[in-house]
C-alpha cells in the first residue's frame, strides 16, 4: 500500500491542499487593513508574497485539483489587482500638481546609512559627489568621523548635536530656518522640520525615520505626530526618510492621504540591497503645498549600508 501511486497522489495533492489555505490566509492579511503589529511587514512584501503564491496553482492543476488552482490563482490576482488599484488612487494626486515643471528643481538625497557604517568615510565622498542641495541623512553616527568634512560643503546642519540622542540630521547647501528637531518614540530625533531658500525659492524639508513596524504601534503613533506637524506647515513642502514600510501598506497609505501628500512618479526599491531593482521602497519621498517630484530613482551603490539612498528632483511652483 506504500507504494500505491494512486495514495500517494492524493496525499501529495492533501499536502498541496493545505499549502493552499495557508497561501489563502497570507492573501488575507496582505489585502486588508488588520489591526495585528508588525502586519505592515507582509503589507510592504504583498507583491512578492502574491508572485511567490503564483507558482502553486500550477502544481495543484497537475496535481488534478483542478478547482482548487483555479481559486487559488484567482484569489492571487485579485489580491495583485487590489494592490495595484491602492497605488493608482495613491498616484492620483499627482494630477492637482503634474502641469507644474520647474526646470532648476531642487536636488534632495535622502539615505539610511546605517548607524556603524565600515564606510562612513566613502559615504561621505559620495554625497560630496553627488552634490544634491539639502541630504536627509538618517543614522547619522554612521557618518560622525566624517562630518566635519561633510560641512566644508554642507555648512548649515540640524540635528545630532548630542550624540546620545543623534540618529537623523539634514545638512544644506543653503541657510536652513525655522529648523525644530523632536523626538519620536524610543527618544531618538527622529524628526526634523527646516526651512531654507535654493534659488529664490522657499521650501520646507521635514525628515522623518519611523520605528520597524514589529515595534507594536511605534509607527502609527510616529505618523499621527508626522501628521500633526506637517498640519503646521505651509508653502512647498517635501517629505523624505525611512518608512520601514512601502507606500501602499495600510498604514503609510492612510498617513499620506490623510496628510494630503503627493507620491513621486514611482516607488525605488532600497532594502533589501541584495535585491537590487526587485527589493522594496521602505525608503519613501513625498510632497505638498504644490512642490512635486519630477524624478526620483534609487543610488546604485549602498555603500555599506542596508539601504539605497534617493535621490530625487523636486519642482517648485511659481
Amino acid at each position: 500500500m506504500k507504494n500505491d501511486p494512486i495514495m500517494q497522489i492524493t496525499e501529495f495533492r492533501g499536502l498541496l491542499t493545505g499549502l493552499a489555505v495557508v497561501a489563502i490566509a497570507g492573501l488575507l492579511l496582505i489585502s486588508f487593513q488588520i489591526p495585528i503589529p508588525g502586519i505592515s511587514i507582509l503589507q510592504t512584501l504583498r507583491f512578492h508574497i502574491a508572485l511567490a503564491i503564483l507558482a502553486l496553482p500550477p502544481v495543484l492543476y497537475m496535481s488534478g485539483a483542478r478547482l482548487r488552482a483555479m481559486l487559488l490563482a484567482g484569489l492571487t490576482f485579485l489580491s495583485i489587482a487590489e494592490g495595484v488599484l491602492d497605488i493608482y488612487y495613491q498616484q492620483k494626486a499627482r494630477w492637482t500638481v503634474d502641469g507644474v515643471f520647474d526646470p532648476n528643481p531642487v536636488k534632495i538625497l535622502s539615505f539610511n546609512v546605517l548607524a556603524d557604517n565600515p564606510q562612513g568615510e566613502q559615504v561621505v565622498d559620495d554625497i560630496i559627489a553627488t552634490l544634491p542641495d539639502i541630504a536627509v541623512i538618517m543614522e547619522t553616527p554612521g557618518i560622525s568621523a566624517s562630518l566635519d568634512r561633510l560641512a566644508t560643503v554642507f555648512p548649515y546642519r540640524a540635528g545630532c548635536n548630542d550624540a546620545s540622542t543623534c540618529d537623523l540630521s539634514i545638512v544644506s547647501r543653503t541657510p536652513l530656518e525655522s529648523v525644530r528637531v523632536q523626538n519620536l518614540e524610543f527618544e531618538r530625533e527622529r524628526l526634523i522640520t527646516v526651512k531654507t531658500t535654493i534659488n529664490g525659492k522657499s521650501i520646507t524639508v521635514v525628515g522623518v525615520h519611523l520605528s520597524k513596524p514589529y515595534f507594536d504601534t511605534a509607527a502609527w503613533a510616529e505618523m499621527w505626530k508626522i501628521t500633526h506637524t506637517l498640519r503646521g506647515l505651509s508653502g512647498p513642502v517635501v517629505l523624505a526618510g525611512d518608512f520601514n514600510a512601502a507606500a501602499w501598506s495600510p498604514d503609510v497609505r492612510w498617513f499620506v492621504e490623510r496628510s494630503g501628500l503627493v507620491p513621486p512618479p514611482f516607488y525605488p526599491a532600497t532594502w533589501p540591497i541584495e535585491a537590487g531593482a526587485l527589493g522594496v521602497p521602505i525608503d519613501n519621498m513625498f510632497t505638498q503645498g504644490g512642490a512635486l517630484i519630477q524624478t526620483i530613482k534609487a543610488m546604485p551603490d549602498p555603500i555599506g549600508s542596508n539601504h539605497r539612498g534617493l535621490l530625487a528632483e523636486v519642482g517648485l511652483p511659481g
